[in-house]
């Protein structure tokens, strides 16, 4: 018995081959493939040892075989198309059919109904998916802030989308469920943004009202590109600059250098990681300080 090109095993394929179903179970309970949805089964060696987006990929691709007039959409269309997870629920699978009525969830496939057009689906590997823009919009509608900005920031900078193609589709969504959620996710989205951390690092600079940095900027005379940049402060502000480099050992002598080039230029600069961004009072406070040590300069 042969995968399929999508590289599953079904019920049906293996009775043409032959196979009984005492067989078949017996693959199963040797643990040689696995089930990915009802018939369909994946070899074990294949899937052991998938990342968790690499599984919910298979499992959007299985749940949209046979379907007509459906698309992988929402979640399982930011992973078709490769776009930044945080800590992201992938339990269910999201299609969207092409009708407005019928949905219809389940614990592993949510069916939502909404109009496909040309114009808002695009073939992954044969398969339909929305695009990339109406994908951002979508998740949008069903994920919180944080979740809804990581992923758009992810599809802008991948896909250079504009504003106007995310207002356009919008507009066209404006009857569909919690579109008021992803017109304030839209509003914070910027393609910049090179990480989930520091796109919610961008956040909760908004939350603390600090003032609006520019992103990804290159020093004059040192080519040195920097998360943040507060001009008129001459404050730069690093994201996780630790894991910038490679190696830990390495890392450090590097930051060191390039930390003490840019205070030798009259930059202040400062710096956070991961942890700190769920007490992020102390890193305002670290901007502050900042802000005053620039302002006696």
């Amino acid at each position: 018995m042969h995968p399929d090109s999508d590289g599953f095993f079904t019920r049906t394929a293996a009775s043409a081959a032959g196979y009984t179903d005492a067989e078949f179970r017996r693959l199963v309970d040797a643990g040689e493939i696995r089930k990915i949805a009802t018939g369909i089964y994946y070899p074990a060696r294949g899937y052991d040892g998938l990342t968790p987006t690499a599984v919910h990929r298979l499992r959007a691709v299985a749940a949209v075989r046979g379907r007509t007039d459906h698309a992988v959409s929402h979640i399982s269309a930011a992973v078709m198309h490769g776009l930044t997870m945080w800590n992201t629920e992938l339990d269910r699978v999201h299609l969207t059919a092409d009708r407005s009525t019928g949905g219809r969830k389940t614990s592993s496939v949510h069916v939502h109904t909404a109009a496909l057009t040309t114009a808002t689906v695009v073939e992954i590997d044969s398969l339909p998916v929305t695009s990339p823009a109406r994908t951002v919009i979508d998740t949008a509608r069903i994920v919180d802030m944080d979740h809804a900005v990581v992923i758009g920031d992810s599809a802008l900078r991948k896909y250079a989308i504009t504003t106007d193609e995310l207002t356009e589709i919008l507009e066209q969504s404006s009857r569909l469920h919690n579109i008021a959620a992803a017109r304030r996710a839209v509003a914070r989205m910027n393609g910049l943004s090179e990480s989930a951390g520091e796109t919610l690092s961008r956040l909760q600079m908004i939350d603390h009202d600090m003032p609006t940095p520019s992103l990804q900027y290159r020093v004059p005379g040192l080519n040195f590109r920097v998360d943040f940049f507060w001009p008129q402060f001459r404050i730069i502000g690093e994201f996780d600059g630790m894991a910038k480099y490679g190696g830990r050992a390495e890392t450090l002598a590097r930051e060191k250098e390039r930390e003490d080039a840019l205070r030798d230029e009259g930059y202040v600069v400062f710096r956070w990681t991961w942890k700190d961004l769920w007490s992020f009072h102390d890193v305002y406070m670290r901007f502050e300080r900042a802000k005053a040590r620039a302002l006696t300069h």
